[in-house]
């Protein structure tokens, strides 16, 4: 016995969802809708064509475990189709008993598919257009269809041609969004920028983090490019390209103070950047892993990482102390490097919960051999606060904005 769905709670939650983002996402909705409403009539068999050009195509398809009788993008003629002959008003939408209504010799299909009762619609989008058909049919005579079940159909066909639109309007801003990425990446209009870390000792500065910025006019951050990039299949390529001008910066910056580029896993297993350094610039190199989520298999990381540790680059974690996440990468990736989120660092002079955490971070790190450097200090008194923990780099405006590579140039 098949589960019955609760219909208005899968119509809410379809409704107060962000419209889908990708054909799977709009599958997944428009297939339970479908599902929602056969359940809902007791049908064996829901599907919604698409009329395309002179064919008509099942686009989704939903049918009870013993009811195969329609396969999901199987297409057929549509002219003088069951579909085309709901659609242009030749056929009833609402049928309890298809003999008694004469369908059973109108519609040459229901020779072959056993059609009994059927609650059918167009599925009109906003401006005018035909998208298809949303049909619901039993093999049954089903006398208890009436108008309120052709009514819930009408419902459910307006919110899937609202879901249809809705994602064709995100395909085409996706296309746009992609095209904008692609002519950055083009023109070069990708650029590296450095900020200083520094000894908290003596200001001497050990290295510099890479950040990335736009020179366009374009209304893009630097971060919503890259969150962009990863939902359209770019990052690879966005990080890449950051690789490739890091060996620029090698050049241009102290050739006694490492670069720091910011990773994430994904990329590392994506793309093999063993072979991009020289020897010699590897070991200036520190991998900044950028992830808040947890990493699915550490053991297969460490792999991909391995390669390049022992080229001599080194391992940063980022935004240590933020969350659960990244202690897990603390303590499963064995880094070089702690790089002490800015949350931790903001008002630590007026916080002793914040002054307790980083302390013992870098007692942690001191025992393990890592590099601490705090992130974000921005005002006079947590730069003090840090020099009292014994913290021993920093970053942050306080101390020097980022800045074109140029201006640090040997």
């Amino acid at each position: 016995m098949e589960k019955r769905p609760d219909v208005a709670r899968q119509l809410a939650e379809v409704i107060n969802e962000p419209a889908p983002k990708s054909p799977e996402t709009l599958k997944t909705a428009i297939s339970s809708l479908i599902r929602s409403v056969r359940y809902r009539l007791d049908m064996d068999v829901g599907f919604l064509s698409e009329f395309s050009q002179d064919q008509r195509v099942f686009r989704f398809v939903d049918c009870a475990s013993d009811a195969n009788l329609v396969s999901e993008d199987s297409c057929g003629p549509l002219k003088d189709s069951f579909c085309e002959m709901i659609a242009d008003g030749r056929l009833k939408q609402l049928v309890p008993d298809t003999e008694v209504s004469g369908e059973t010799d109108l519609v040459p299909e229901f020779t072959t598919i056993p059609v009994k009762s059927h609650v059918s619609v167009p599925v009109v989008l906003s401006d005018g257009h035909t998208f298809g058909t949303f049909c619901i049919f039993s093999r049954e005579v089903k006398p208890k269809l009436n108008n309120r079940s052709l009514m819930l159909v009408r419902v459910f066909a307006d919110v899937i041609a609202a879901l249809i639109e809705d994602a064709r309007k995100g395909s085409e801003e996706n296309r746009q969004r992609q095209e904008v990425i692609l002519d950055i990446l083009e023109r070069d209009e990708l650029l590296l920028h450095a900020q200083p870390i520094t000894a908290l000792t003596d200001r001497s500065i050990q290295g510099f983090e890479l950040l990335a910025r736009l020179s366009t006019d374009l209304d893009l951050s630097p971060a919503q490019l890259f969150i962009d990039a990863d939902r359209l299949g770019l990052s690879s390529a966005i990080g890449l390209r950051v690789v490739e001008k890091s060996k620029e910066a090698l050049v241009t910056l102290p050739s006694n103070a490492y670069v720091s580029i910011n990773v994430t896993p994904a990329f590392l297993m994506q793309c093999d950047i063993s072979g991009i350094y020289t020897p010699e610039e590897a070991k200036r190199i520190v991998l900044e892993l950028t992830e808040h989520e947890e990493i699915a298999d550490y053991d297969l990381l460490n792999a991909r990482l391995k390669p390049l540790r022992d080229a001599g680059m080194r391992l940063a974690i980022d935004d240590a102390g933020a969350g659960y996440a990244s202690m897990r990468h603390i303590l499963l990736l064995s880094p070089d490097m702690l790089k002490l989120d800015m949350s931790l660092i903001r008002d630590i002079d007026q916080d002793r919960d914040k002054q307790s955490l980083v302390a013992a971070l870098r007692g942690f790190a001191q025992v393990q051999g890592y590099m601490v450097v705090a992130e974000g200090i921005e005002t006079e008194a947590e730069l003090a606060e840090l020099e009292t923990l014994n913290v021993c780099c920093g970053q942050g405006y306080l101390l020097s904005r980022p800045q074109p590579v140029d201006t640090f140039k040997s």
